[in-house]
This record gives structure tokens, sequence and C-alpha cells, in this order.
């Protein structure tokens, strides 16, 4: 064998281990881009953390429980209401990808957790005494009332996803097509009614004993808040948004709890007369 044959093995053999050397490590850009994307992820959780506990630690009244409650004690208790959203959401940060067993077992609490609450509001609502309150000479009851409310909450939801399906470009971050109308639907709806829990914080502070009555209503809506957090989280996790932007979602579809019930609160208190 020439030395020009020597030559020419060694070079194809030298291309090819620049070949697989190239393949197996990525370029100097992608690592570096990579490793930015955990330091933002990071830096988010911690910003997230950060604004959570600053907006609890400097809103906090002096006194919680209180006779007369003040604009601070709707805005605090209506706050914490919305964290515990966050609450609904925490186990499934601890997984990657969580399992189909996990996730089966977690929508099921979840909806388990939300037909108990939403049985709960009807038996009372339905229990109220009459008030006599009559439409064109009709007297209307409260079952009436209730099963309204329920049919206007179904005809929502239906018209909501058929509304939001019928646009196959939407984005959600990195997730486009039905994945993304499917987590907007969960979100908008968990945002939406949380207006109306909002109110009822907001009303609840009103009249006789409003400081003790105020407070027990946001520590059930509080509790009724962490199932929501993990339907919330069940639609995300899955789809691949990362734990730290899971939790900020699940808080946020809460937030118009504490920003409603301050101007009911105000509101009611100034122009109803209990």
């Amino acid at each position: 064998m020439s030395s020009s044959d020597t030559f020419e093995i060694r070079q194809r053999r030298q291309e090819h281990n620049d070949v697989q050397a190239s393949s197996e490590t990525p370029p100097v850009d992608i690592r570096r881009k990579q490793t930015w994307k955990i330091t933002e992820e990071h830096y988010l959780m911690a910003a997230a953390f950060f604004v959570m506990i600053a907006i609890t630690v400097l809103t906090k009244p002096a006194q919680l429980a209180t006779k007369d409650p003040t604009v601070a004690h709707v805005w605090f208790y209506g706050w914490l209401a919305a964290l515990s959203t966050g609450l609904g959401a925490l186990p499934l940060l601890f997984f990657s990808k969580p399992s189909d067993c996990l996730l089966g077992m977690s929508n099921a609490i979840a909806a388990g957790m939300m037909l108990s609450a939403s049985y709960s509001l009807i038996s009372e609502g339905v229990a109220l005494q009459p008030d006599g309150l009559a439409i064109l000479g009709h007297t209307l009851p409260h079952l009436h009332r209730v099963l309204a409310g329920m049919a206007l909450g179904i005809v929502f939801v239906v018209l909501t996803k058929r509304w939001v399906e019928q646009y196959e470009d939407l984005n959600f971050g990195d997730i486009t097509g039905l994945e993304a109308a499917k987590i907007l639907l969960i979100v908008s709806v968990m945002t939406v009614h949380s207006f109306a829990e909002g109110l009822g914080i907001g009303v609840s502070f009103c009249g006789r004993d409003g400081g003790h009555l105020g407070a027990f209503i946001s520590a059930s809506l509080a509790v009724h808040n962490v199932p929501e957090g993990l339907a919330v989280a069940l639609v995300l996790i899955p789809r691949g948004v990362s734990g730290a932007r899971t939790l900020l979602w699940s808080v946020c579809t809460s937030l118009p709890q504490p920003l409603i019930a301050v101007p009911v609160f105000m509101f009611a208190r100034h122009f109803i007369f209990w």
C-alpha cells in the first residue's frame, strides 16, 4: 500500500470521526441556549414566589379576626383564596412526565371534589327560605332559580368549547391546534367563574357579623380552589408546560377573586342597607 493510499484512509477515518463527534455533541450555541432555558426557569420560579410572598406580607392586616372588616381584610382573604389554587397544582410539579395512572387518579380526585362542592351549593340554594320573588305575576321558587343557573353554566361551557374549537391556529406558548384549544377552554372557564366567587367574598364581608362570615366564605372557597388548581395542572403538565408556569397559571385563574371582592365590598357597604 502506497503512502498516498494510507494518507487517504487516515483522512477518511478523520472525517468519519468528525461527523460522529458533531452529531453527538451539540453546538456551543445550542448548549448555551439549553443552559439559559434552565436558568430562566429557575429565575421565573424564584420571582413568582418572591412576588407572592411580598404581596402576602405587605397586605396582611394587623388583626385578621375583626368584627368590622376593612378593604384590607377583604383583599387579604381573597388573595389567600386565590393562592390556594396553586396548592392543587403542587402534586404534579414533582413529575416531569406524569404517568397515565397518576393523571387518571388526579382527574378523578378533581372531578369528585368539584361535584361534591357543586352538590353542596345546589342543596344550600334549594333549602333557602322563600322570599316571595315573582316575575310577571308568577312566583319563582329557589329550585327553579338553581336549575336556571345550572343550565346557564352548562350552556356557557358548551358554547365556549365550540367557539374555541373553531380556531385551529390557536397558540398557547409552544402548543398549537386542538391541544392549545383545550388549555384555553379550561383556563378561561376557571378564570371567568372566579368573578362570581369574588363577588361572593365581597358581599359576605358586609352586614352583621361580616368579619366572621367573610372569613368562613373565603376559607370555603379556598378549599374549593384546590381541585380547580389541580384541574388546570392536568391540562398543562401533560402538554409540556413547565412547573413554574403551571403554578402561575393556576393562581392567575383565581386572581379575579380578590380583584372583584374589593369593589363589590365597597359598593355593598356604602349603597346597600343591611
